[in-house]
């Protein structure tokens, strides 16, 4: 038997960081799915050895003991998803993605959601959405002792445009409507811009420190982003001039959380973007590198998408998904 899954990424995380432990209040995102995915592939094997490769990163490792597996910093997620679904048989397992590694789209989360849902197909476990995206947080918390918000689990298992309140690390997750008119409205308008690879955990620490210790611009800035995820809700089903003034808005404070959140890549790519008639632009994920969502002005995307490429920035494709972790057999 051959089992494969596959799991969107999401873009444009409005309210982003109001989903995390340290968040005291309770948090808001509105973010937006799109068609590039995590995949895995699972073939049975005979060798009572679970072998993973990773085929972005030419990865590899093996599991020979299923009962005592060490994390030893290569794989340790798809090894953390082993161990919580407890498999013990011999297994080759193949991941790839499509998204470039760092690149603040939430791909680690999408793998894991990938994995754990091809996982239970083999195990025969009947997991819905929630489960899945609640497994898949707890491999970075409980089993890694990683710090992880949760709105990317949730986003990789349901697909779609959702918007979530958070009770840390309970999510309440509503899925928003819209048009077929809408979708190609903002398929065309959206582009998606991968700036470099970066690891948000530096981020992580100083944003964390700067809100514990009350720093006023920091404790704003949650409170504004919050804001724009309820905004946002509201925004997408009306003018798109308005979900544009909502995206700058949530950067704009975003970026008053710490300076490592913006750099001379960041900054030139937003300069292309508001001199070639953008309306709205947002670091995805943590910041600092990464990607950005970028809302062009109605009229102008070709010309805007080629000053990127002619500045050197890749474009990756931003078609929206909304069906979510996807599983199936071959016999």
């Amino acid at each position: 038997m051959v089992i494969f899954s596959k799991a969107p990424v999401r873009i444009c995380d409005i309210g982003g960081w109001t989903d995390t432990w340290f968040y005291k209040e309770i948090g808001a995102v509105f973010n937006i799915c799109i068609d590039l995915f995590s995949h895995v592939k699972i073939i049975e094997n005979s060798m009572k050895i679970i072998n993973i490769f990773s085929e972005n990163l030419d990865l590899s490792t093996q599991i020979t003991n299923y009962d005592k597996i060490e994390y030893d910093g290569t794989l340790d997620l798809l090894k953390a998803a082993i161990k919580r679904m407890e498999i013990k048989s011999g297994l080759d397992i193949y991941v790839r993605t499509d998204a470039p590694p760092g690149c603040g789209t939430g791909t680690s989360a999408s793998i894991a959601v990938a994995l754990i849902s091809a996982l239970a197909h083999y195990s025969d476990k009947h997991l819905d959405p929630q489960e899945i995206a609640e497994i898949a947080h707890k491999l970075e918390i409980e089993e890694l002792n990683l710090q992880s918000g949760v709105q990317d689990q949730f986003a990789a298992a349901y697909g779609g445009i959702n918007f979530m309140e958070i009770d840390y690390p309970s999510v309440k997750i509503s899925s928003i409507k819209i048009s077929e008119k809408k979708i190609f409205e903002l398929e065309s308008h959206l582009i998606l811009v991968y700036l470099s690879s970066r690891s948000s955990s530096e981020m992580h620490k100083a944003v964390i420190e700067n809100y514990e210790n009350g720093k006023s611009d920091t404790i704003k800035a949650f409170e504004t982003m919050k804001t724009c995820a309820h905004e946002m809700k509201k925004a997408i089903n009306s003018n798109i001039k308005e979900v544009g003034e909502v995206m700058n808005k949530n950067w704009q404070a975003q970026k008053k959380l710490h300076p490592l959140m913006v750099n001379p890549v960041i900054e030139k790519a937003e300069k292309i973007a508001h001199e070639s008639g953008a309306l709205g632009f947002k670091i995805n994920g943590a910041g600092g590198g990464g990607s950005v969502t970028i809302l062009t002005g109605t009229g102008n995307e070709y010309s805007l998408k080629k000053k990127l490429i002619d500045n050197r920035f890749t474009l990756l494709p931003a078609k929206l998904n909304f069906k979510g972790v996807q599983t199936w057999d071959l016999f």
